[in-house]
């Protein structure tokens, strides 16, 4: 796999594993921000849960791209000898 291409795998995953976890927390906290009356609170809490959701669907759209191109780039020879 080339260099340049493990560093955006790296931060790709991160997100794509790390991002619905926040948004449990998120959806929870919204949750109790409600049951406590603060309805402002809870809305930015649900703009800040939807752009989540936007940057995860991002980032697993990205993570299958780099996955693609790094395994168009990746040597078949390379394989092989590994076996």
């Amino acid at each position: 796999m080339p260099m340049n291409v493990r560093p955006a795998l790296k931060t790709l995953l991160s997100l794509a594993l790390a991002l619905p976890v926040i948004q449990c927390v998120l959806i929870w906290v919204r949750g109790l921000l409600l049951s406590m009356g603060d309805q402002g609170g809870a809305a930015v809490i649900g703009y800040v849960g939807t752009a989540c959701l936007v940057v995860w669907s991002i980032s697993l759209v990205g993570l299958i791209l780099v996955l693609a191109i790094a395994s168009l780039l990746e040597k078949h020879g390379e394989n092989d000898n590994e076996r």
